[in-house]
């Protein structure tokens, strides 16, 4: 059902793209229209527990898109840029020879279901929002004013969780193992 990654030597790990998912802070999120028009926007989120949310507004695109069709697609892309590509002329001397450019990248593609949690499942899903996009002192310092808040926008709020049935991810360079930033 699902394809296979076609350049096997940039394929990321598991691991590998969990650590992007956690990382990155704003993704894709593609639906499927009665119409049979996709949408696609972005969307923050956090991994939380295995799964994916999101959270947004009672009402709006992406939830009548989910109520046409459960199945989502979801993507986030870290680490972009452009480097020269340097060929070696001669080992003994490491004279280097540009042959190019190449792009970094790496991306993590999901393929899942979507559907609204809540009770339990719907605080503690936003309480992870809390705890990924605010920094550790404020977050010390914010936690039960954070919570009282999320408390008093549960009614306004929809939690949605995209439940990874698939996933995939890949890097732009082939020797690129390092996927926490940018290397000097």
């Amino acid at each position: 059902m699902f394809m296979k990654i076609r350049r096997k030597e940039k394929q990321l790990t598991v691991e590998e793209c969990n650590v992007i998912l956690t990382k990155a802070e704003v993704g894709t999120l593609a639906t499927l229209g009665a119409d049979s028009y996709l949408y696609a926007v972005p969307v923050n989120y956090v991994l939380h527990n295995g799964n994916t949310y999101f959270h947004c507004a009672t009402v709006g695109h992406k939830l009548d898109n989910i109520s046409n069709c459960h199945s989502v697609s979801f993507n986030v892309v870290t680490d972009v840029w452009v480097i020269p590509l340097l060929t070696d002329i001669d080992v003994n001397e490491k004279n280097l020879k540009f042959s190019g450019f190449d792009t970094n990248f790496n991306s993590v593609i999901v393929f899942a279901k979507a559907q609204e949690v809540l009770g339990d499942e719907k605080k503690d899903g936003l309480c992870a929002f809390l705890k990924k996009f605010i920094n550790e002192d404020e977050y010390s310092k914010y936690k039960k004013d954070g919570i009282k808040y999320i408390e008093s926008s549960l009614k306004r709020t929809k939690l949605i969780k995209i439940k990874i049935e698939h996933m995939t991810g890949k890097r732009g360079i082939q020797n690129n193992r390092q996927i926490q930033g940018k290397q000097n």
